[in-house]
């Protein structure tokens, strides 16, 4: 079957003819197509081919971006997998290491404050069950004062053996200190007590838990408000010569109990 599109002279004015053959003799036909309908078909059919190319191209950028993702999500999961066993190791290390203080000031080996600081985790940066320690294990250790309050010449030790009544009685440490010198918690907990006091003239008393609290005394100025959270080695107040002081210094604390005890046996060396 053959298709023949005769010349202009065969057209009617606005169209043209098409003309079909069959090879198996039988008779032609003829078709008449208006120039509008050919130019629309025209138009669709362009218009067909560009939504076409359009869509392929746009789906194949999707389907790209859907394999990025996926791949980025494998590499995410990944990460994060690897991200808990470092978190894990580190700390077992910590842990590891603050028993390592531990036994080391147990035995009289010589701490730094450095290092102090650096083992004991704070307070303020999540709870016991966030970090992954034991709660108990953890607590106890935020409750244990060893962080040296300011760093200075021991002026007078600890003393209650005489009694209350006798004049060498003291139931603390005082550290020689310039006024003004920044005086930090001891370990954390919350603010008990912050206020005047004619013995001991502006004072901080900080409950750490476990039956163990510390007092500041003789300070110029505070920093804190009674039952503000402490971390450890946060700034509570400022050195002075304030109640019954005859020098700038820190007396400082350490009550388990209710019973007054010798901060040394505590403060990391």
């Amino acid at each position: 079957m053959d298709w023949i599109i005769p010349g202009s002279g065969e057209m009617k004015k606005g169209t043209f003819t098409v003309i079909v053959v069959p090879h198996d003799q039988q008779g032609t036909k003829q078709y008449r197509v208006p120039y509008r309908l050919f130019y629309a078909l025209v138009v669709i059919t362009c218009i067909g081919a560009v939504a076409m190319v359009i869509f392929v191209a746009t789906y194949g950028k999707l389907l790209l971006k859907a394999r990025e993702t996926v791949m980025l999500e494998k590499q995410v999961n990944e990460l994060t997998r690897r991200n808990e066993q470092i978190g894990e190791l580190m700390r077992n290390l910590a842990s590891l290491r603050t028993m390592n203080l531990q036994v080391r000031r147990m035995l009289g080996i010589d701490v730094s404050e450095e290092d102090s600081l650096a083992m004991q985790p704070d307070m303020t940066h999540g709870s016991a069950a966030d970090d992954g320690f034991p709660a108990d294990q953890e607590m106890a250790l935020h409750s244990t004062p060893n962080f040296w309050p300011v760093r200075g010449y021991i002026t007078k030790g600890f003393s209650i053996s005489s009694g209350s009544d006798d004049e060498n009685y003291h139931p603390g440490i005082d550290i020689a200190v310039p006024r003004g010198t920044p005086v930090r918690a001891s370990a954390a907990g919350y603010v008990l007590e912050s206020g005047w006091d004619d013995m001991y003239g502006y004072y901080v008393m900080i409950e750490h838990g476990y039956g163990i609290k510390t007092l500041y005394a003789h300070n110029d100025r505070l920093a804190v408000m009674k039952g503000e959270r402490i971390g450890r080695g946060q700034t509570i107040g400022y050195s002075g010569n304030t109640g019954k002081s005859t020098a700038p210094h820190v007396h400082f604390e350490v009550i388990q109990n209710n019973n007054y005890v010798d901060p040394l046996n505590y403060l990391l060396q």
